[in-house]
C-alpha cells in the first residue's frame, strides 16, 4: 500500500466512524458535538450525549484530534453528500445537520465492512475510554519489569514514564514473594486472557510489549509493516484492551495477578465512576447537592453530573428530591412530542418552572430503562 492509498484509506475509515457517530446527533446537535466525543471531552454536555445516544464506543476514540483533521472529515462527509446543514430551532438557535440517504447508506456498510460491531461490543460504559489507558500502561510496564527481572537485566529504561503507574507497579513487585509469584504467574494468567481474541488482536497486542529479548513497536510501525491504516489498527487495540478489562473484571478469580489492573478505588458501587460512587454514598446519607459540592470541594454543577449518572445506571435510585413523577411526565412528553433530546428545545417548551437538572435527570431516567 503506497502511502497515498494509505492517505485515502485512513480517510474513508476516518469518515466511517465520524459518520456513524454524528447519526444518532442529527437534528440534535451540532457537528462539533461528534468531535467532542471522538476526541473524549469531560465536559458536562458531552457526557450527556455520550450517555443519551449510547455512544460510548466512540467516547475518546481518537484523543489526539485535531481540528483541522476533523474539518477535512466534515468536509468530505459534504461533498459526497452525506451530510446537509440545517438551522437550528428555539430561542437561542444552533445550527445543526441532517446525515442523508445516501449518508446512512453509507454508514451501513462501513459497519459491516470495518466490523464495527465486534470492536465496539466491549463499550459498554463511558469510563471506559479513559480506563483502558492506565491499563495499557500498567500491563506494559509490568510485562516488560517482569521480563527483565527473568533475564537478571534490572538496569534498563521504563517503556511507561508515568510516575503514578510506575509507582503502581514497584508497589506490585516491591515484596520479595511477590516478585515470585509474578515472575511465575504474569506469562500463563496472560495467555489464557488473550487466548479466546481473535489472530490479529493478540498479534497486535504482544508485538507492542517490550521486554528483555523484544522491544515494542509502535502502532504507527505496525501499520506500515502491516500495510493497513493506524485508525484500524487503533479499533483493534482499543477492543483488545477493552475486552481483556471485561473479562478480568467478570473473572477476576480466574486471573488473581492481572484483575489487580482493573481494580478500582471505589468500591462503593462498581455501575458508577469512582467520583459519582462517592457522591452516590453520600446522596443515600441524606446531604444535599449543594452540601455535597463543600464537603467535595468541587462545584456544583460536578455534583449534578454525579446525579445524572446515577439517574442514568441505578434504577433504584429516588429521585424525588430533584425530580417529581409529575414534572418528570411533563419531560418525557416534551422530549417525544418535539422528537428531541436537546436541553434548550424541551426548556423552551417547558418553561423556566423546570431547570435543565431535571430535564437531564428524566433523560438519564428514559435513557436508563431504554438500555436495562
Amino acid at each position: 500500500m503506497n502511502s497515498q492509498n494509505s492517505v485515502a484509506e485512513e480517510l474513508e475509515l476516518l469518515c466511517a466512524v465520524a459518520l456513524n457517530a454524528m447519526i444518532p446527533l442529527a437534528n440534535e446537535r451540532t457537528l462539533q458535538s461528534a468531535y467532542y466525543i471522538l476526541r473524549g471531552r469531560k465536559a458536562n454536555q458531552t457526557l450527556q450525549d455520550v450517555h443519551l445516544y449510547n455512544l460510548y464506543p466512540y467516547y475518546r476514540m481518537f484523543p489526539g484530534f485535531s481540528k483541522e483533521d476533523w474539518d477535512k472529515i466534515v468536509a468530505t462527509l459534504f461533498q459526497k453528500g452525506h451530510l446537509q446543514q440545517r438551522e437550528g430551532e428555539g430561542a437561542s438557535p444552533k445550527p445543526t445537520f441532517l446525515v442523508t440517504e445516501t449518508g446512512c447508506q453509507s454508514a451501513r456498510e462501513a459497519y459491516e465492512k470495518y466490523r464495527f460491531a465486534v470492536w465496539f461490543a466491549p463499550f459498554t460504559q463511558f469510563d471506559f475510554a479513559s480506563r483502558i489507558e492506565t491499563f495499557w500502561q500498567r500491563l506494559h510496564l509490568l510485562v516488560q519489569t517482569v521480563s527483565q527481572m527473568l533475564g537478571k537485566d534490572l538496569g534498563f529504561t521504563p517503556v511507561v514514564t508515568d510516575k503514578s503507574v510506575q509507582l503502581w507497579v514497584k508497589e506490585q513487585l516491591q515484596p520479595k514473594e511477590a516478585r515470585a509469584v509474578w515472575t511465575d504467574g504474569l506469562a500463563e494468567e496472560l495467555y489464557r486472557l488473550w487466548e479466546p481474541l481473535a489472530p490479529e488482536v493478540q498479534k497486535l497486542l504482544v508485538t507492542q510489549l517490550s521486554g528483555i529479548s523484544q522491544v515494542g513497536k509502535t502502532l504507527g510501525q505496525l501499520a506500515k509493516q502491516q500495510q493497513v491504516t493506524r485508525v484500524y489498527l487503533t479499533l483493534l487495540f482499543r477492543y483488545g484492551l477493552a475486552a481483556s478489562m471485561q473479562r478480568l473484571m467478570k473473572e477476576a478469580e480466574a486471573f488473581p495477578l492481572l484483575s489487580r489492573l482493573v481494580t478500582r478505588e471505589n468500591k462503593l458501587d462498581p455501575r458508577l465512576s469512582d467520583s459519582a460512587a462517592r457522591t452516590y454514598a453520600m446522596v443515600q446519607r441524606g446531604w444535599s447537592k449543594a452540601e455535597i459540592a463543600v464537603r467535595r470541594q468541587m462545584k456544583e454543577s460536578t455534583v449534578e453530573d454525579h446525579l445524572v449518572e446515577i439517574a442514568l445506571r441505578c434504577p433504584e435510585w429516588d429521585e424525588s428530591a430533584y425530580l417529581s413523577p409529575e414534572t418528570r411526565s411533563v419531560i418525557v412528553a416534551a422530549s417525544e412530542a418535539l422528537q428531541t433530546s436537546r436541553l434548550r428545545l424541551i426548556k423552551d417548551h417547558v418553561g423556566p418552572a423546570v431547570s435543565y437538572l431535571q430535564i437531564r435527570l428524566a433523560l438519564a431516567r428514559r435513557q436508563g430503562e431504554t438500555n436495562g
